[in-house]
């Protein structure tokens, strides 16, 4: 080959390493992963893993929050979980309760990432929603910073076990204030409603598919979820048989192929409700926001098991 052509082949190939590292998705993640802690939702740690071996996202950093177990134990396991990945992803410990709203690592690291590139970081929240209120609370160029907010919680109509919408929501409901802050303070804002993640389930049949044929850290997932599939095969009904649902993770996979998911603008306003566990969600009044009810659950899947 021509010297030239030689360096024209190395251009191209610097120039499309360049324009892919440009096109990945800046996300930090807040979460509250349990998976693998006796009775406690596996959704987080299925989140993360689903995450981490996905190319179209670089992950700045993980924060963790209380929530599906005590602050202590959240953090560990997302070392654990991160330390299995073999990743260098960053993890900052931040509020162990709600209405926590003085500086935390994981405060100041939301605070400082998105300060620092106005516009471009996506937050993906599948906690409470301290972590971000506090860093928000902490300067006021926080919000507008924020390229958007993609957010696990709140119920427009799905019931579980009988109960209103919104009795089950731990994300949401286990720190009303907090909620109420970052939807009206956040310009960009897509809730991943319980309402379309209760529309598929995680079967028997999927964990004998992650546990036989997924890519990524299979064992480990295998290992950690069988428990909690067991115990929610007792207990729910979904519409693709027994199992637990899949929570958290479809917030990672709006944020990865948003097409899966019909866009629905919606009104809505938040309004606190008596107990830790819940909030109200009014719809047709207050900010826009989307929240997606509809999605194309084979390409759900699909996507799924490519990544874990």
């Amino acid at each position: 080959m021509k010297p030239w052509r030689i360096v024209t082949a190395i251009l191209a190939a610097v120039l499309a390493l360049e324009s892919a590292a440009q096109a990945r998705e800046k996300v930090i993640i807040d979460t509250d992963p349990a998976m693998g802690y006796p009775f406690r939702d596996v959704d987080d740690g299925l989140a993360l893993a689903l995450a981490l071996n996905s190319l179209e996202l670089e992950i700045l950093g993980v924060t963790t929050i209380y929530g599906n177990h005590s602050q202590k134990k959240t953090y560990a396991k997302a070392l654990e979980i991160m330390a299995q990945a073999k990743s260098s992803v960053p993890v900052r410990r931040g509020a162990d309760r709600a209405g926590r709203f003085s500086e935390t690592p994981a405060s100041k690291f939301i605070r400082d990432s998105v300060l620092a590139a106005p516009g471009e970081i996506t937050i993906i929240a599948i906690g409470p929603l301290t972590n971000l209120a506090a860093a928000i609370k902490s300067d006021p160029g926080v919000a507008q910073s924020i390229k958007r907010v993609v957010s696990m919680g709140g119920a427009l109509e799905a019931r579980l076990l009988g109960l209103p919408p919104g009795a089950f929501d731990m994300n949401w409901g286990s720190d009303q204030e907090s909620t109420e802050l970052v939807i009206q303070s956040v310009s960009d804002f897509t809730m991943i409603s319980s309402d379309i993640c209760m529309k598929t389930v995680f079967t028997k049949d999927r964990w004998r598919q992650l546990k036989s044929e997924a890519p990524f850290l299979k064992d480990y997932l295998a290992d950690s979820t069988v428990h909690w599939l067991k115990f929610n095969r007792l207990i729910y009904h979904g519409p693709d048989g027994r199992g637990f649902y899949p929570w958290d993770t479809l917030a990672v996979e709006y944020v990865l192929a948003p097409e899966i998911f019909k866009p629905n603008p919606v009104k809505i306003s938040t309004r606190p409700r008596i107990g830790k566990t819940a909030i109200y969600i009014d719809v047709g009044s207050g900010r826009q926001i989307n929240a997606p009810l509809e999605m194309d659950t084979a390409k759900f899947w699909n996507l799924f098991f490519e990544r874990i």
